[in-house]
């Protein structure tokens, strides 16, 4: 075969692999705005993302009704009144106002009021824990998990940091404020058997221990710990708890060095993070992505370090934000793609809770183009942490 009969024969191969490639695309866009059709009007920010809209939809009546049955049986607190939380966190940050404050005061309160040893439920192995567990994912029965513990008490550690900062509230509190720090500490405490120092030097992280059977003895997935790690970091800043603070530290050690550094200059990662540090480049072709929604929880611990100038950087920021506008966002226009590489097989509904990508605009400047015009073109109804994130995002860059 001549050469330029090579060349034609690269060049049909190429070909059909960049129509099979548009075609996925093509495939997975129905899909997406079957998930999420498309608004007739798009919004303007200014006017979807309001106090006086995040007050009339989840203020008053409707915090009322969420808060009537406070359970985590299936995950109701974990995935959902969690959230809530974290956006009230975020109204206060916004608004000042002490009102935002009272409504999560509310919620703390609801949800220290369950955990497990408070309302006497047993986990399957006969364990009574001061933490909230579910009876939903593990085949054995009732089990805690870690990731639930996170993603619960770092709103909480987060609230008494926002108290702490006003002095006239905290002296109204006083005496919830220690009940609060305590228990949500001892719902921490829970999972210290679990906690195992290494591989490498100065990493750590936590392991799977009497929940799902596949991960029993396994470090937890990427977003299982950044949401412990999370919850440790806000708990050794508003406690100064060391061994908390170490413990984040090693956690966001393990994360970073098990992320895969793309020749597009982004960071890419699979849901179960490699066993061992990465050392190796890996375009985000031959990475298996972990889901948009989950990815934005293993970010949560990565980001609260960057912030504080610890672990991670503004470079590393960056790389985060480039794998949004490259991965996730990658087709514009609004339309998300459920998995960090971008990859048109998955799932639509796994975009999760895209506000959380805003917080790497300001390292990477495309984030916000190819995240905002999701809400305003797609998702005309926000929940209340989206709605918050948004007013947060929009007010301080972040």
């Amino acid at each position: 075969m001549n050469r330029f009969s090579v060349l034609t024969v690269i060049s049909i191969l190429l070909a059909a692999v960049a129509g099979a490639d548009e075609a996925a695309d093509k495939e997975y866009i129905a899909r997406f705005e079957k998930e999420f059709p498309k608004a007739a009007q798009p919004a303007k920010l200014e006017d979807y993302a309001t106090v006086a809209r995040y007050d009339e939809l989840f203020m008053g009546s409707n915090l009322d009704d969420a808060l009537k049955t406070v359970s985590n049986d299936s995950g109701g607190i974990a995935w959902g009144l969690s959230y809530r939380m974290m956006s009230l966190n975020d109204l206060y940050r916004v608004t000042g106002d002490v009102k935002y404050l009272r409504a999560n005061l509310r919620c703390i309160q609801a949800v220290l009021a369950v955990t497990d040893d408070k309302i006497g439920k047993q986990l399957f192995t006969g364990r009574i824990v001061a933490a909230w567990g579910c009876d939903k994912y593990a085949k054995r029965g009732r089990a805690v998990f870690a990731v639930h513990t996170g993603i619960i008490t770092a709103p909480m550690f987060e609230f008494l940091l926002l108290v702490r900062d006003n002095v006239g509230f905290k002296a109204e509190i006083d005496d919830v404020f220690q009940t609060i720090l305590k228990g949500a500490a001892d719902a921490l405490a829970v999972h210290d058997r679990q906690w195992r120092d290494g591989p490498e030097k100065g990493a750590g992280h936590y392991i799977g221990m009497d929940q799902e059977d596949d991960l029993e003895n396994k470090p937890l997935p990427g977003n299982r710990l950044s949401a412990m790690g999370w919850a440790l970091w806000r708990s050794w800043q508003i406690s100064a708890n060391t061994m908390h603070r170490d413990r984040a530290l090693a956690i966001g050690r393990y994360i970073k060095n098990r992320l895969y550094k793309s020749p597009d200059g982004a960071y890419y990662w699979a849901y179960s993070l490699t066993v061992d540090p990465v050392k190796e480049k890996r375009a985000r072709e031959n990475v298996s992505g972990e889901d948009s929604s989950h990815a934005g929880l293993t970010m949560a611990l990565p980001l609260a370090l960057a912030r504080d100038g610890k672990i991670f950087n503004r470079h590393d920021l960056r790389r985060v934000g480039k794998m949004v506008v490259n991965g996730i966002a990658r087709l514009g226009g609004g339309i998300l793609i459920g998995s960090v590489t971008g990859d048109p097989k998955a799932n639509p509904g796994y975009v999760g809770h895209a506000v959380n990508w805003l917080s790497f605009a300001e390292a990477e400047s495309g984030v916000r183009d190819t995240i905002l015009p999701f809400y305003l073109n797609y998702k005309s109804y926000p929940d209340p942490y989206e709605l918050a994130r948004l007013l947060h995002c929009h007010k301080f860059g972040k």
